[in-house]
C-alpha cells in the first residue's frame, strides 16, 4: 500500500511538471490580418463595405474557426439589407509574409428583397396633428424601397415616438413584414393601439440636499395636467443636468397604471460638490516668449442659494525676457516682466424666466505685448505693456431642436453689453511714445450658434454653426466706432462608424472701421512715429482680425499671417523704419521694423483627418489656409498661406492635449510667387530657429483646434 502510494505521489509529480511545462512554454503566435477586402460578384456594390468590415473578429488575427464565425456574420449582415439569398461564395487567405495574412471574400448578394406595400389601417383615428409626423415616419422605408431590417426598425421606433411625443405614453405598435422569397417582395402592415391621450402626473424631485426644489422646478419645465410628451421630458432632463450642480439626473415615469390617464414622473438627481478650488500652472515657448504660470481659481455652484455660480480665477504669471524659440536670442533672460489675470464669473440661472441665464463677465489683465527685436539690445529696448479691464453683462437661452428623430441640437442665443479698455504703459526705459492712449471700446453684442454636434469634446459628426455680431460706437460709452462680423462653421463627417473623422472648419471676418485706421491706407510709407498712425494701429489691437497659432493656421506663430509694418511703440530704439533712398524715394523698412497690423477682413479654412493609434493616443494630419488684408471687404483666396502637418494627440480629463507640427508649403503662400511680399513678412515670418530653409511652427495646446 505504501509503494502505491509513493507511485501515485511520483505520477502527480510527473503530471504536475508537463502541466506546468506546457504553460511556461510560449504559446504559438498566428499571423496578423493586415487587410480584409469584400469583392462582390454584382455591379454596383449591394452594400457599403464599411460597416460590414467593422464589426469582424478577424482583423485582431488570424484564426479559421474565427474567420468560419465572421462568414456567417457577413452573410447575415447582407440578409438585414434586404439579400436574403446572399452567398459567400470564396474565402482566400493570402500569405503577405510569415507573420502576416490578407484575406479576401467574395459574396454573391444576390436578387435583393423590395418593399411592395406599407399598409397603416389604424391612422385614420388618429388626431389631426399626429397623422403628419407619423405620415413621415412611414416614408422611412416606401413601396420600390429596398427591404431593410434598420430601417424596418427605425420606422417602427419613429412612429411610436410620433404618438408618445403628442400626449400618447401608452401606445403600442406593432410591425410584421410579410416576405415572400420566390417574388423578392414584402409587404409590411403596421397595427396602432395609441391608447388614451394622457397628461403628466405628480412630479417629485428625490435626491436635493442643498439645491432648492423651486429653482428646479423652474427649470424642469413639466407641469402636472400638462399633455405627456416624451421629446419634451428628455429636453427638461438635458435642462436640469446643464445647471451644473448635479452630477446626475435620471428621469423615471410610471406607465403601470394606464387607466388613469395620467403619467407620474420621478427626477432623481444627485448634486455634485457645489464648492471647488483649483490650483494649476503652465507654460509656454514659443518664437514670441517664454512664459511661465500658475493658476488658482475657487467656484460657488450655489452662491446665495439659488443655483447662483461664482467662479474667481487668478493667472500670476511672468514673462522671461527676452528668452523665446527663434535661435537668434541668447536663453538666458535679463529680466522676469510680471503679468496676471484676474478674471470674475457669475452665472443665475431664471433670470426673467426659467431657461434664461443671466450673466456678468469682468476681467483686468496686466501683461507685455511682445514681439522679436531681431539685432536690438534686449537690455536698452521699451517694452510695452498694457492693463486691460473687460466687463460684459448679458444673458442666455437655450432651445432645444429637432429636426429629425436622429438629428438634434441646440441653439443658443446670447445678447449682452460690453465695455473694454486698454491703459498703455511701459515695463522698462521711458513712457509711452507719442500718439499711445488709453482707447475705450464699449458695444452690444448678439453670439448665435447652432449645435448639432454628437459630442462638443470629441466630436465624431455633426454640424456647428456660430456668428458673433458686435457694433461699437461712442454713444455706448467708447472712443471707437465699428462694426465686427465674424460668422463660422465646421463639419463633421464619420469616415469609419467609431473611431476616424473628417473635419472641416471655415469663418469669415469683417471689420467696418468708422473713425479710425485712415492711415493704414498710406501702407509702410506712413510715418510710423506719428501720433495719428500709433493711435490707430494701438485700436487695432483691440478691433482688427489676426491669423496664426495653435487655434488658427498651425504654420504660423500667433499673429504671423496677414499685413506686417512698422508699429511706432514697438520700434526699436535708434532704427529709421522710413528710410529715404536717393532721389527722395522710400525705401522698405527694415526686417527689425516689421510687427504683425492686423486687419480689417479675414478668412481662414482647415480641414483635419483625426484617427485613433492607441488607448488614449490618436493622431491628425492637418491643413490650415487663411489671410487677412487691410481693406474692408477684400478676400483673396489666392494668398492662402497654406500649411499642412501632423499632431499627436492624448486623451485628458480636461480635454486631449495637443502637440500640432505646422509647415508652410513652398509656393502656396501666394500662388503664383515663391514667397510672401515683404508687406506680409516676406520668407521668414516665425521661422524656427530662425532657419530660413524650416518653415515650421510647433503649437501645444489643451483641446482640439476646432
Amino acid at each position: 500500500m505504501p509503494g502505491a502510494l509513493r507511485r501515485s505521489k511520483s505520477h502527480a509529480l510527473v503530471a504536475l511538471g508537463l502541466v506546468l511545462g506546457v504553460a511556461c512554454a510560449p504559446a504559438p503566435t498566428r499571423p496578423v490580418v493586415t487587410a480584409i477586402e469584400l469583392r462582390e460578384t454584382s455591379e454596383p456594390p449591394a452594400v457599403d463595405d464599411g460597416p460590414v468590415l467593422d464589426g469582424l473578429a478577424t482583423y485582431d488575427e488570424y484564426d479559421p474557426n474565427v474567420l468560419s464565425r465572421d462568414l456567417q456574420r457577413v452573410e447575415r449582415y447582407y440578409r438585414a439589407r434586404g439579400y436574403y439569398e446572399a452567398k459567400v461564395t470564396a474565402a482566400r487567405v493570402l500569405t503577405v509574409d510569415p507573420k502576416h495574412v490578407r484575406v479576401e471574400l467574395r459574396v454573391a448578394p444576390g436578387e435583393p428583397v423590395t418593399v411592395r406595400s406599407v399598409n397603416l389601417p389604424g391612422i385614420a383615428s388618429l388626431p389631426f396633428e399626429v397623422v403628419s409626423e407619423v405620415t413621415a415616419a412611414r416614408h422611412t422605408l416606401e413601396a420600390g424601397a429596398r427591404f431593410d431590417e434598420a430601417l424596418f426598425d427605425e420606422m417602427k421606433s419613429a412612429i411610436l415616438e410620433a404618438l408618445q411625443d403628442h400626449g400618447f405614453p401608452f401606445a403600442k405598435v406593432e410591425a410584421k413584414a410579410h416576405v415572400d422569397l420566390a417574388k423578392h417582395t414584402a409587404d409590411i402592415e403596421i397595427e396602432l393601439e395609441p391608447g388614451a391621450e394622457s397628461t403628466y402626473g405628480e412630479v417629485r424631485i428625490v435626491g436635493l440636499r442643498e439645491i432648492p426644489e423651486g429653482k428646479v422646478r423652474d427649470i424642469l419645465s413639466i407641469r402636472e395636467g400638462r399633455r405627456y410628451s416624451r421629446t419634451r421630458l428628455s429636453d427638461a432632463q438635458r435642462a436640469v443636468l446643464n445647471l451644473g450642480v448635479f452630477s446626475n439626473v435620471e428621469v423615471h415615469e410610471d406607465l403601470t397604471h394606464p387607466e388613469t390617464k395620467r403619467v407620474p414622473i420621478e427626477l432623481i438627481v444627485r448634486e455634485s460638490d457645489l464648492r471647488a478650488v483649483r490650483l494649476g500652472g503652465g507654460a509656454e515657448f514659443d518664437v514670441l516668449r517664454l512664459n511661465l504660470h500658475l493658476r488658482v481659481g475657487w467656484e460657488h455652484l450655489n452662491f446665495l442659494g439659488g443655483t447662483r455660480d461664482l467662479a474667481l480665477t487668478a493667472t500670476p504669471g511672468v514673462d522671461l525676457y527676452p528668452t523665446r524659440l527663434d535661435g537668434s536670442t541668447p536663453l538666458a533672460p535679463t529680466r522676469a516682466l510680471l503679468e496676471n489675470s484676474l478674471q470674475l464669473r457669475f452665472r443665475q440661472p431664471s433670470f426673467v424666466e426659467a431657461r434664461t441665464t443671466g450673466t456678468v463677465d469682468a476681467r483686468y489683465d496686466i501683461k507685455p505685448l511682445l514681439y522679436p527685436l531681431t539685432g536690438a539690445d534686449p537690455k536698452t529696448e521699451r517694452i510695452i505693456g498694457f492693463q486691460t479691464v473687460t466687463t460684459a453683462l448679458g444673458f442666455e437661452r437655450n432651445f432645444m431642436l429637432r429636426l429629425t428623430r436622429k438629428t438634434r441640437g441646440r441653439l443658443t442665443i446670447a445678447p449682452s453689453y460690453n465695455w473694454q479698455a486698454n491703459f498703455p504703459f511701459t515695463y522698462q526705459n521711458g513712457p509711452p511714445p507719442g500718439g499711445l492712449v488709453n482707447v475705450r471700446v464699449a458695444f452690444p453684442a448678439l453670439v448665435t450658434t447652432l449645435d448639432f454636434r454628437d459630442d462638443p469634446v470629441s466630436t465624431h459628426k455633426g454640424l456647428y454653426l456660430a456668428n458673433s455680431l458686435q457694433v461699437a460706437d461712442k454713444i455706448f460709452g467708447g472712443s471707437v466706432s465699428d462694426v465686427r462680423i465674424q460668422p463660422e462653421v465646421r463639419a463633421y463627417v464619420p469616415i469609419t462608424r467609431k473611431s476616424v473623422t473628417l473635419a472641416t472648419r471655415l469663418t469669415m471676418g469683417f471689420l467696418v472701421p468708422r473713425d479710425y485706421g485712415q492711415t493704414l491706407n498710406a501702407g509702410n510709407s506712413a510715418n510710423p512715429l506719428a501720433a495719428d498712425v500709433v493711435t490707430d494701429k494701438e485700436k487695432l489691437l483691440l478691433r482688427a482680425f489676426y491669423s496664426g497659432g495653435s487655434n488658427s493656421n498651425r504654420g504660423y506663430p500667433l499673429r504671423g499671417v496677414g499685413p506686417h509694418g512698422p508699429v511706432g511703440f514697438l520700434i526699436p530704439t535708434g532704427v529709421n523704419c522710413v528710410p529715404i533712398g536717393a532721389g527722395g524715394v522710400a525705401l522698405p523698412p527694415p526686417p527689425t521694423c516689421i510687427r504683425p497690423l492686423g486687419g480689417f477682413t479675414l478668412w481662414e479654412a482647415s480641414l483635419e483627418l483625426r484617427f485613433p493609434i492607441a488607448g488614449a493616443i490618436s493622431m491628425v494630419t492637418f491643413a490650415d489656409a487663411s489671410d487677412v488684408t487691410r481693406a474692408v471687404g477684400q478676400v483673396r483666396f489666392n494668398v492662402p498661406h497654406l500649411s499642412v502637418g501632423p499632431g499627436l494627440r492624448y486623451l485628458t480629463p480636461v480635454g486631449p492635449l495637443r502637440l500640432d507640427v505646422g509647415y508652410r508649403v513652398p509656393g502656396a503662400q501666394a500662388l503664383g510667387h515663391d514667397q510672401l511680399p515683404d508687406g506680409e513678412g516676406g520668407r521668414d515670418v516665425g521661422t524656427l530657429f530662425n532657419v530660413s530653409w524650416l518653415p515650421l511652427a510647433l503649437n501645444i495646446a489643451i483641446g482640439e483646434s476646432f
